[in-house]
């Protein structure tokens, strides 16, 4: 069996998160909430066309909450926060960077967020040695494993941020990106980072009294996770990893599979939310509406290698309940 070798990033006090405050403006409340997740696939800069029509789609939809994965490229990067709806947005979270050693070709992890709503602050809380802590934004990297291609230069990791509804209710939302080529046990061990990581900043945040109740706490996982949800093995260990969240999307469509990869034959992009992190029981979410997107230009030509995924959802209590997390009890 051929050994395993693990890159281990030392990183210092020098990780760091780019937040930005669009607007300052009062956010209408509403219990309706719509998020897309997509992995644009921004190794180098995207063509205008491309960040044009990219931008109004993301501007004139119905989109509260917009997740990026694979957003490396600084102009690219640029250019979206520029021809973001500045009336519509207030909060971008735009990269996250670590100055790690040996230095890799991707400093940052791709990651970004923005938001309808304002970010709640959590700079004063200690989340532990585990979690990094910049503008109130947490997030980790995931360790490396050494893979055919140089997918395993990229920091991989998972971030995330506490956005406040209205004055009862808030969402905390994660992303991650979990590595393409490498063996099954590796990505299944950054997939049980990711759910340890969840765990401990949403059970912290309660504790410290952050939000009157768990059950008006709403958290999502958007990202991509580089597992197949059609591989019924596969699929069944990453929800385990995870610490068992809902899949929304098969949920919604049961037996009725979409692809978000481009050969069209497997779906590794997600939006999930959890109805229990370990004793604390969260408001369970009602889903209206989710599916896969094409996002192309104007010239019919797709953005990606990938497909986003978008859904719309209600924050009052779901009508149905999570299957996988009941059969964990």
């Amino acid at each position: 069996m051929a050994k395993v070798i693990l890159i281990l990033l030392f990183l210092g006090s020098c990780t760091s998160v780019d937040y930005i405050i669009l607007n300052d403006n009062k956010i209408d409340s509403k219990s309706d909430i719509g998020i897309i997740t997509f992995n644009i696939k921004a190794i180098y800069e995207k063509e205008e066309l491309e960040i044009d029509d990219l931008m109004k789609l993301i501007n004139n939809g119905t989109n509260d909450f917009v997740v990026f994965q694979e957003l490396f490229d600084e102009s690219t990067r640029e250019k979206i926060i520029e021809r973001a709806d500045r009336n519509k947005f207030s909060t971008v979270i735009a990269r996250v960077d670590y100055n790690s050693f040996p230095e890799f070709i991707f400093q940052d992890a791709g990651l970004f967020m923005m938001s309808k709503y304002p970010k709640v602050d959590l700079s004063n809380i200690d989340f532990g040695c585990d979690v990094e802590n910049s503008e109130g934004v947490v997030y980790t990297i995931l360790e490396k494993e050494f893979s055919s291609t140089n997918d395993f230069l990229a920091n991989k990791s998972v971030a995330g941020s506490l956005f406040k509804i209205d004055e009862n209710n808030m969402v905390f939302l994660f992303t991650a990106h979990v590595q393409a080529a490498g063996t099954l046990e590796h990505k299944l061990f950054q997939l049980e980072q990711i759910g340890t990581f969840i765990e401990t900043t949403v059970q912290k945040i309660i504790n410290e009294k952050i939000i009157d109740t768990p059950e008006n706490l709403t958290v999502i996982l958007a990202g991509d996770f580089n597992s197949n949800a059609y591989s019924s093995d596969r699929f069944e260990s990453m929800m385990k990893a995870l610490k068992y969240p809902r899949d929304l999307h098969k949920e919604f469509h049961g037996t009725n599979e979409e692809y978000t990869f481009k050969n069209r034959t497997r779906r590794y992009d997600y939006i999930l939310s959890y109805d229990k992190i370990g004793k604390y029981e969260l408001n369970k979410i009602n889903v209206h509406s989710i599916g896969v997107l094409d996002i192309t230009t104007s010239k019919n030509e797709s953005i990606s290698d990938h497909l986003a995924i978008k859904a719309s959802f209600n924050l009052e209590n779901a009508k149905f309940t999570n299957k996988e997390f009941e059969l964990s009890k």
